[in-house]
């Protein structure tokens, strides 16, 4: 009897950020919307015991944790520089496993794919016969404007290899076949519905990958002579898509032009990756070791806590479905910054930051030394965003608030629920 929701969430874990933190809300988002017997969650074998750590007793009863690894890679970093490779023999791997599972079981009536949702790669469980599948939330089509070449610097031939890819998904014959196939497509953002084949309009629906669970009120500023400073907060992979060396240009502007803005500055940066080193780097050849202390990896309660006491956040990034430390900052009522395009325009466009339209590189960093100076010399203007960022979560970006139209999804794919108490 077909009586469960597969979700395929190859990172799914209550204790980490980013795609996991994506992942086990979604399951968490699935167990909430739909009253089939049983909830089965495919994912890395290093995720499971946490997984099942993390779920209520009624929730254990009902889910089913199948951990999955390429035999021999079960301890690959999801950092891991072959991470993409890896993924996509994963998603093949996992074909084969779903196809034998069914086949001995006969259980599985809806598969969603809801985790590393790149539009050029929608993995290969939409082959399951007699399943629905359900696709997304998917990102991945939007590319990096010309201006950000400096910021990708040799590897910008990649990033125009990239753009091309991009511009012939339509005739993609698997991204094709799996819109073909899908019964409901969840898009994140409007760069890549645009970029999807026109089998999956009439079934594609708007919908972010991420949300935030709650929003926080942010810790009482500290206004005293003694603690004056303006804390700013920067989080993120260091690599060169999220380009933090904007806002290190920007800081070394903002010294040349406004320097007693400058010296109210302590800037925070979380995060590692492959640039770590060039980013150090960068800071000591600028000069700026007194104002900017690059933390590293922290953890995910130590970075909600830097959100709790951060004026201002800085968002980067010139390639990006969304942004989830985005959408934590707003939640923590921390105004943002923020280039006017991608995933950044989707979230900030009922408030909570400012959106900067540039052109250029040099302009980008004039931009966002601008806009520091502002949030740090108008505390009107600080006051005002945080409220909006606030009321911008509330209205759009709560988890809560996707149950009803996934909900419905999977009301109609169940036409008939099988409820508890009949099971």
């Amino acid at each position: 009897m077909k009586n469960s929701v597969l979700l395929s969430a190859i990172a799914c874990d209550p204790n980490m950020g980013s795609e996991a933190y994506v992942g086990w809300n979604w399951l968490q988002l699935t167990l909430r919307c739909t009253d089939v017997e049983r909830v089965i969650l495919l994912t890395r074998k290093m995720h499971v015991d946490r997984v099942l750590a993390g779920l209520s007793p009624e929730q254990a009863q009902r889910t089913r944790v199948l951990g999955f690894d390429i035999w021999g890679l079960a301890n690959m970093d999801h950092r891991h520089r072959l991470m993409k490779l890896y993924y996509v023999f994963w998603q093949l791997a996992a074909l084969f496993y779903i196809a034998g599972y069914q086949a001995r079981h006969r259980s599985i009536a809806v598969i969603h794919h809801c985790t590393y949702n790149v539009v050029d790669m929608p993995g290969f469980l939409w082959m399951i016969p007699g399943t629905a599948f359900i696709w997304g939330p998917v990102g991945g089509g939007q590319v990096p404007p010309a201006w950000s070449r400096r910021v990708y610097g040799r590897s910008w031939l990649k990033q125009r290899w990239r753009t091309l890819m991009k511009r012939t998904i339509r005739i993609n014959p698997l991204v094709y076949l799996a819109s073909l196939c899908a019964r409901r497509i969840y898009v994140a953002n409007a760069d890549t519905l645009a970029v999807l084949p026109a089998v999956a309009r009439g079934k594609s629906a708007p919908m972010l990958e991420t949300a935030v669970a709650a929003v926080r009120a942010p810790a009482p500023a500290e206004t005293t002579a003694a603690t004056a400073r303006f804390d700013v907060l920067w989080v993120g992979q260091l690599e060169p898509r999220k380009a933090v060396v904007i806002l290190l240009d920007a800081l070394v502007h903002l010294r040349h032009t406004q320097p007693r803005v400058f010296e109210l500055l302590r800037v925070s940066i979380v995060g590692s990756g492959p640039d770590a080193a060039a980013v150090h780097a960068a800071i000591h050849d600028a000069r700026l070791e007194q104002t900017v202390h690059a933390m590293g990896a922290i953890s995910y309660t130590e970075v909600q806590e830097l959100y709790q006491h951060a004026q201002a956040f800085v968002f980067t990034s010139v390639q990006d479905t969304s942004g989830n430390v985005l959408l934590e900052a707003l939640s923590n009522g921390v105004p943002a910054i923020a280039f006017n395009h991608q995933g950044a325009r989707e979230i900030l466009s009922d408030g909570g930051g400012l959106l900067l339209d540039v052109d250029s590189y040099e302009s980008a960093v004039e931009a966002v030394a601008e806009a520091l100076a502002r949030l740090t010399t108008q505390p009107e203007l600080r006051s005002r965003l945080a409220e909006e960022a606030i009321c911008n979560v509330r209205k759009n970006f709560l988890w809560g608030q996707k149950e009803q139209l996934h909900r419905k999804t999977l009301d109609e794919l169940f036409p008939q629920p099988i409820l508890l108490e009949d099971a």
